[in-house]
């Protein structure tokens, strides 16, 4: 009994790192990218670049973490919902008792809706957060930022789909050579 209490809580805590780099996986890119303009626009102004590039990269950090972090939170209410309401052997913990689609379907994570939705949730709770701290507006913030991350969601669905196109062609060679 205390190895299956063991394991689950070993369990939660592999979910929340895994959340956790998911986010901050993304908040380093967008604080590169912000780095990257930060300079471009300090030496197009005539301005201190190491300041400016700071700035941006910093600005960009805040308002990436606000956004991933409220997608991560309205992804995890959306696969929560999705797995009470449906019976879908695509949602099992238990990949190794699936078929080999399924085992695809598991490694691929939930439809490519969730990812939208999650998404466009995390740039209007975001957006309007960032909205609120930064101009006061939050509404403005939620109107600019709801695009970015509905982009965003579409960039991360062509990427999984291609992933999981991609291993589906290797496990095929894979199985045809074993046979």
């Amino acid at each position: 009994m205390a190895e299956s209490s063991d394991t689950s809580y070993q369990n939660k805590i592999d979910d929340a790192l895994a959340v956790l780099g998911h986010i901050s996986d993304r908040v380093s890119i967008a604080a590169t990218i912000g780095l990257g303009f930060g300079a471009t626009y300090g030496v197009y102004k005539g301005l201190p670049i190491p300041k400016m590039s700071i700035s941006a990269g910093m600005s960009c950090a805040l308002i990436s973490t606000a956004c991933f972090t409220m997608e991560r939170l309205a992804h995890g209410v959306i696969n929560q919902a999705s797995k009470v309401t449906t019976n879908d052997a695509a949602f099992s913990d238990d990949v190794d008792s699936q078929p080999h689609d399924n085992k695809i379907l598991k490694l691929n994570g939930p439809n490519n809706t969730h990812v939208c939705v999650s998404h466009a949730l995390g740039g209007f709770l975001g957006g309007g957060v960032v909205g609120f701290l930064f101009q006061g507006r939050p509404f403005a913030g939620a109107l600019v930022f709801t695009p970015l991350m509905l982009g965003i969601g579409q960039i991360e669905v062509s990427l999984k789909n291609y992933r999981a196109q991609r291993t589906q062609e290797l496990l095929e060679r894979i199985y045809q050579k074993s046979d």
